[in-house]
């Protein structure tokens, strides 16, 4: 497993932000924070993540699978795996296993 001590957390909140326009001003945040500093390292803790709408979750995983900065990372917070996006599970048990 890879150590990472983080300079910024970002905590995100989907319950109450769960549409298209909120994960896209997450991203443009994230990209504004890790941009200010090349060596800045940024976690962002998305709690109660299945209360995103399924454009959310396409933006987040369009977003996550881009070659983005490895200076930020996404913790999903969930108490209903069922109902996080199919597509963004998969990618993240393939990334652990090639890890």
């Amino acid at each position: 497993m890879t150590s990472f001590i983080c300079d910024q957390i970002i905590d995100f909140e989907a319950k109450n932000a769960y549409e298209a326009q909120d994960i896209e001003r997450l991203i443009e945040q994230v990209k504004t924070l890790v941009a200010e500093s090349k060596d800045s390292k940024v976690v962002i803790l998305l709690r109660n993540a299945h209360y995103l709408t399924t454009r959310a979750f396409v933006i987040l995983y369009n977003y996550i699978q881009e070659p983005f900065s490895t200076n930020a990372v996404f913790v999903l917070v969930s108490s209903d795996k069922s109902r996080i996006f199919p597509p963004l599970l998969d990618l993240v048990e393939h990334r652990q296993q090639v890890a």
